[in-house]
């Protein structure tokens, strides 16, 4: 086992990173009532992963920590996966300056992949699909 997902005062440990985000993910969407993607910072310092839920552009409820229990034991392993964040406005602007926003407050965001673009009943849906 080499991730241990800690979540609403319990824990449950995986053998791969991967495994461990999805856990995390699938213990907060049975919480949070409605929302638009996650948010997923990696702390480099403690080598800790934070996972939450976002709505309109907006982190909103528990918040899923995922450590490496291998830390000194076991080399880094580098993981190319896409992160996804939303964003939901009134109008297209709306979403669109959310979005603008947030990525100027994320300098580590290196490239961003792809851009999705939903008309749903709530607004205008942005999805940008980044790496970090």
């Amino acid at each position: 086992m080499a991730y241990r997902v800690e979540y609403d005062g319990e824990g449950i440990e995986l053998g791969t990173l991967d495994a461990a985000l999805d856990c995390a993910r699938t213990a907060i969407a049975n919480d949070v009532d409605r929302f638009d993607g996650w948010a997923v910072e990696h702390d480099e310092d403690v080598d800790d992963w934070f996972v939450q839920a976002v709505r309109n552009g907006r982190r909103v409820g528990p918040l899923a920590v995922v450590t490496n229990l291998g830390k000194a034991l076991v080399p880094p392993v580098v993981e190319e996966w896409e992160r996804r964040v939303s964003f939901v406005g009134r109008t297209p602007a709306d979403a669109f300056a959310m979005a603008a926003d947030w990525l100027e407050r994320r300098p580590d965001v290196e490239t961003i992949g792809d851009v999705g673009w939903h008309h749903t009943a709530s607004g205008h849906q942005l999805r940008i699909y980044y790496r970090g």
